[in-house]
């Protein structure tokens, strides 16, 4: 089926985005029906973007209306027999509005200075058709100059913006930046990568587009730089206090504190974040867990095989700014360190297995809440430890984890349109390693039971060195609203949370004097291990008494030290 895409922008400054599909209605069919999904693919969550269209409505080509009714959250039927007609036409022509006022990678955002077009939340497509080569228009205010997209480019003229997908995956798979952003790039084997930034950076003297590069030959070689793509756009947005990142078929559209760049350990944060999601090109788009792909864009795609997806890249991405000669060993270690430090403080590790983690995404990961850290993990910060004791037990073995993303690589390019199953991943394991390292992979994908992180840092040349402290610990992060003291969230088995405090109980008063900010902020100093306290707490509007005894703070991991250099180094290295 035929498409074409109107997406009209007259008054950004009130955020709306008009869109109108023309597309023709078989021959014989009395009904249609169109839809806008609710998820976008690499985001686990109901985002039901369905939730801002303001008004829809649809017609025949001659601008008779056609009677239609909605059926779903995001699903509208046309039906043909309930509309009062003249004349019956093949064109149909369906417009909505929406509201796009949402400044994440996974939504759409307008406003006076640019327009971020995420497919999914703005696109509809028609339900139960294949919409063959759908072309898009975009029209949107003359003082914006530059129009930033994969999209194929078939404009006639220099002042249309008209382009094309192969279909309806790819289309909505392709994001848009429009205004006056800053746009440069380079060649990297003959093929274009471009560089779009929206918003402000502060000044620094990094040398940003030589170390992207840097980072794209690094990924690029793991798979001996076979390109999936004619051109490659690297969008961000640096914005204050804004991070993240979305794949996308020949994109990424990336979010990250541009006052930042100056900092030596952010920027090896912003181009670690810029290779995973690079590598999210193989890993994921191409690469992909059998349960994604095609999509159902309406419910929800449950895959138990997210620490693939994201597991592997969180590995990955820290690893190809070492590997492009960008970051040093030290710095590497330092940036594995504090991943193990979130890891080592979550008790949920105890309760999920890497499988259960992915499995639950759509209601956990994507919906943290006070007590997340205490019932689950993460699978993007288990799965990239996991896979860095994998590639350990590979090393061991004379290979890496080189070899199993070559593996992964060629196993999907035998059969591009099917994913990958974790019977299939096991085999590949299996063949690379032998059953010892599967076996031992396996079980740490399978069970909560501990995983001897030490030992196997050890044998790559690495120790861990830890940290022991002296510290009065309550097990308790804390919020503030104005100069009060909110419990933000209680650690499972910690002294606050053995004592009966809860996450949002205000702490009024302790032993016996007033508390505010000032005096959580330095409470360790106030307070002794072993030490009974009283705290006068606000629990929905009651007031009530804890009592509280402080233990000593748990240990912490200091540094992943390197004992021998040779050795590490070629662990880590290309």
């Amino acid at each position: 089926m035929k498409a074409y895409y109107i997406v009209q922008i007259d008054r950004p400054e009130q955020h709306h985005v008009k869109v109108t599909l023309k597309f023709t209605r078989p021959q014989n069919a009395s009904s249609m029906k169109v839809f806008l999904p609710s998820w976008s693919p690499g985001s686990y969550l109901m985002r039901e973007y369905a939730r801002h269209i303001r008004w829809f409505e649809a017609s025949q080509g001659n601008g008779e209306i056609l009677y239609y009714q909605q059926q779903a959250k995001g699903i509208w039927e046309i039906d043909w027999k309930q509309s009062n007609l003249k004349t019956e036409q093949t064109e149909v022509q369906v417009c909505y509005e929406i509201y796009c006022k949402e400044l994440t990678v996974r939504t759409s955002h307008v406003d006076a200075s640019h327009a971020f077009l995420h497919g999914p939340s703005y696109l509809m497509g028609v339900l139960g058709e294949n919409l063959d080569n759908p072309t898009i228009e975009f029209r949107f205010p003359p003082l914006w100059s530059k129009l930033s997209t994969t999209l194929k480019d078939i404009s006639s003229t220099r002042n249309q913006f008209i382009y094309s997908a192969k279909n309806y995956d790819e289309l909505i798979d392709t994001p848009v930046e429009i205004g006056c952003h800053e746009t440069d790039g380079f060649l990297y084997k003959g093929i274009p990568h471009h560089l779009a930034n929206y918003g402000e950076i502060y000044p620094h003297k990094q040398n940003l587009k030589e170390d992207i590069k840097k980072v794209v030959e690094a990924v690029a070689k793991h798979f001996n730089e076979d390109l999936p793509y004619d051109q490659y756009l690297f969008l961000t947005h640096f914005v204050p206090k804004l991070y993240g990142g979305l794949e996308h078929l020949n994109s990424t559209a990336l979010q990250f504190d541009g006052r930042k760049l100056g900092n030596r350990k952010d920027y090896l944060t912003y181009l670690s974040l810029l290779g995973h999601e690079y590598f999210h090109l193989w890993n994921v788009k191409r690469i992909r867990p059998e349960e994604l792909g095609p999509f159902d864009y309406l419910n929800e795609n449950y895959t138990s095989l997210l620490w693939l997806a994201e597991g592997l890249t969180s590995f990955m991405d820290d690893l190809f700014v070492y590997r492009a000669g960008i970051s040093t060993l030290e710095e590497y270690l330092d940036m594995v360190k504090g991943n193990f430090d979130v890891y080592f403080s979550t008790p949920g590790k105890n309760y999920h297995s890497l499988e259960q983690s992915s499995y639950n995404a759509w209601v956990k990961l994507y919906r943290p809440d006070e007590n997340s850290k205490n019932s689950s993990v993460s699978y993007y910060l288990k799965g990239g430890l996991v896979f860095a004791v994998l590639h350990g037990l590979l090393v061991e073995k004379g290979k890496s984890i080189n070899d199993l993303l070559m593996a992964l690589w060629d196993d999907f390019k035998l059969r591009p349109e099917k994913g990958i199953s974790r019977d299939g991943i096991y085999a590949l394991i299996k063949k690379i390693g032998g059953q010892e390292v599967l076996s031992q992979f396996s079980n740490m994908v399978e069970t909560t039971q501990d995983i001897d992180f030490e030992s196997a840092f050890k044998k790559m040349g690495c120790e861990f060195k830890w940290q022991e402290s002296n510290r009065p610990w309550l097990g308790l992060e804390w919020e503030f609203i104005g100069d009060r003291a909110i419990v933000k969230n209680i650690t499972l088995d910690g002294p606050a949370h053995r004592s009966g405090l809860n996450a949002g109980d205000e702490i009024a008063f302790l032993n016996g004097l007033r508390f505010l900010r000032e005096d959580a902020e330095k409470l360790d100093s106030m307070l002794m291990i072993d030490q009974p306290y009283e705290f006068l707490i606000s629990r929905l509007g009651k007031m009530e008494r804890v009592e509280v005894t402080p233990l000593k703070a748990p240990r912490t991991l200091k540094e992943i030290s390197i004992i021998d250099r040779s050795i590490a180094e070629r662990c880590f290295k290309f």
